[in-house]
């Protein structure tokens, strides 16, 4: 160490130090190194290269088993459509379609043989193994590129949802001296079977790839109890993450690779909790369309003529409200009505566009898009009646909304800038919708003619007087919808998991165990393990943290159905004291809130 120092010190200044910051930086790479545990270092560079050379392996053997299994298809498929193009030629030449047919039956009594065909020179069917096809024309891409084809031409089709391997070949006759081609055979191979033996090996592949990763895996963990203790831990924690629950992040121990895996294991976390934030803020219809095209190269600026029908709905008296309450009071309770409808709307198959301070604008496209708008308009105004009156019990403030529909042709599609776009509806039946909503009254819903017109006799409505709308040259004809034909929903109902018990009506001691997966203010979907009769009256008890305590609630059983060896029951309540119905709306129509900080998970029983 002196000779080493006294060698420096001969060296000029630059050279000193750049050997010191060598020094330096080879001693961080050391203390880097020794940091990391020996027995990890073999049992990553084992784990690494077994699962290397399965990979490889099984890779380079399945593809070249599929390929085999493929090319032998493809001969019996050639073999078979010459067979059937001798016997073509012959037929077409001498106009013998008896002969042609005998050889297409003979050829398919082979099991994979789905279809033959002769067609002559005009494309018609001269052959066919369905005889009702005799004399038509294919006309589809698939046929018209077989009558192009200059040689053998496989393609790869399906028929009765199942793979077909269809080969053409083009019939050729020698005639004064030059080819001509006087028609063309085709033949459809089934590929169920080469499909199933394709699926057989590359289910072997992963029982081997499993069986070996095990066997990895065990090795690994008999040669460190900390590096295993750690994969465990992490292990658990992407259970976890992938049954859903992203309010888990794992503790850094240490600073080798497996602390880094465990670190970029939380930023993933977070950032999967970052999409999930970000999702909140855009529609169903932009979800949709960001996930139809994850390439961003393909989203562009434009639309396409849809028709649909909007929905608007608006709070009454929103302004005159705003100024009594606080800020965050009016945040609240427009959260809560929002949350209604916005549940409503996906019940119905709708789509909530936007969100315009204390407005919705939902979209319903599809066939059923009159009706589905129109029942989703009777549900908002039936719950939010059932909400109000719930409040109304608490002696707390209650909201009113107006709702219009329109229904017509609009532009869907990417609107806004290269930077910044959305995905959104625009046209005159929207903004008539929005005219209509302005004009309902509180608990009021006001649909046009055209709405009118596709609901028939579904509905019951009555005649306005005819509506002047701005920039329209005549007034719009209007109605009031007040009816729709089928089942009424009176209750938002929310999914639950709420431990409860249960007893049949004056057999008190007998105490069942259930669980609610279902409720609203009119009853619950029960989940038992004992059946009980459609008409009989029980008697439900609810404890758990949401809902409190609530005893004594006398229901009849309307339906019953078995889902895995349990019984769901539908009850509907016949007696919810007034406290008990209070409870009961307060947790259905609840806004739940993201939980904004993580717990940390230091050892795998934390998520067991």
């Amino acid at each position: 160490m002196i000779a080493l120092d006294r060698f420096r010190g001969l060296l000029p200044p630059k050279m000193a130090d750049m050997g010191q910051r060598m020094e330096s930086t080879a001693f961080r790479v050391y203390v880097f190194v020794s940091s990391m545990s020996f027995r990890y270092k073999i049992a990553a560079a084992l784990l690494a290269v077994l699962c290397l050379a399965i990979m490889s392996l099984g890779i380079v053997s399945f593809g070249q088993q599929k390929r085999v299994l493929q090319e032998q298809m493809q001969k019996r498929a050639e073999v078979l459509v010459r067979q059937v193009a001798g016997a073509g030629k012959t037929g077409l030449l001498m106009k013998d379609e008896l002969g042609v047919f005998a050889t297409i039956r003979e050829v398919q009594k082979t099991a994979e043989v789905s279809y033959a065909i002769v067609l002559d020179s005009r494309g018609k069917v001269f052959a066919h193994s369905d005889a009702t096809e005799q004399g038509e024309s294919p006309a589809g891409p698939l046929d018209q590129a077989a009558l192009a084809a200059q040689d053998l031409l496989f393609q790869r089709t399906e028929l009765l949802d199942e793979p077909i391997l269809d080969a053409a070949l083009p019939i050729v006759s020698r005639l004064e001296g030059r080819d001509l081609r006087v028609g063309t055979a085709r033949i459809g191979l089934s590929q169920k079977d080469l499909i199933a033996a394709i699926r057989r090996q590359r289910l072997s592949y992963f029982v081997i790839t499993a069986v070996f990763c095990l066997l990895g895996l065990a090795i690994s963990l008999a040669l460190g109890n900390v590096l295993s203790r750690q994969i465990v831990i992490l292990a658990t924690a992407m259970k976890v993450v992938s049954d859903g629950d992203l309010n888990h992040t794992v503790q850094v121990n240490s600073n080798d690779d497996i602390g880094r895996l465990t670190q970029s294991f939380n930023d993933m976390v977070l950032k999967l909790r970052e999409k999930l934030h970000m999702e909140k803020y855009l529609s169903q219809s932009t979800l949709q369309l960001i996930k139809r095209f994850r390439d961003t190269d393909h989203l562009s600026l434009g639309g396409e003529r849809r028709h649909v029908a909007a929905l608007f709905s608006d709070i009454r008296g929103f302004t005159a409200m705003t100024e009594s309450l606080e800020p965050e009071e009016v945040v609240g309770l427009i959260n809560l009505y929002l949350n209604l409808q916005a549940e409503v709307v996906y019940q119905r198959e709708g789509t909530v566009d936007k969100f315009v301070g204390d407005e919705v604008m939902a979209i319903f496209t599809g066939d059923h898009a009159e009706d589905n708008s129109a029942r989703a308009a009777l549900d908002i105004q039936s719950y939010v009646f059932s909400l109000n009156a719930a409040r109304q019990r608490t002696g707390k403030r209650e909201i009113r909304l107006g709702i219009g529909l329109n229904a017509g042709d609009v532009i869907m599609g990417n609107m806004g800038s290269e930077r910044q776009m959305d995905y959104t509806v625009i046209g005159d039946p929207v903004n008539v919708a929005a005219r209509l909503c302005s004009a309902a009254a509180p608990g009021q819903v006001i649909m046009s003619h055209a709405v009118r017109t596709a609901l028939g006799s579904r509905c019951r409505c009555q005649d306005l007087p005819e509506l002047p709308v701005k920039g329209k040259k005549d007034p719009l004809k209007v109605y009031t919808l007040s009816e729709m034909a089928g089942s009424v929903r009176r209750h938002l109902r929310k999914k639950a998991a709420l431990p409860a018990s249960f007893t049949l009506a004056g057999l008190g001691d007998e105490k069942h165990p259930a669980t609610i997966r279902d409720i609203s203010e009119g009853g619950c979907v029960a989940d038992i393990t004992h059946p009980v009769g459609i008409g009989s009256m029980v008697d439900v008890a609810m404890d758990s943290p949401v809902l409190g305590l609530i005893g004594g609630i006398r229901c009849i059983v309307r339906h019953l159905r078995k889902v895995e060896g349990r019984y769901w029951v539908g009850l509907v309540f016949e007696a919810l004291p007034d406290e008990a119905r209070n409870q009961v709306s307060e947790f259905v129509h609840r806004v739940d809130n993201e939980i904004a900080a993580a717990p940390v998970l230091k050892n795998a029983q934390n998520v067991l």
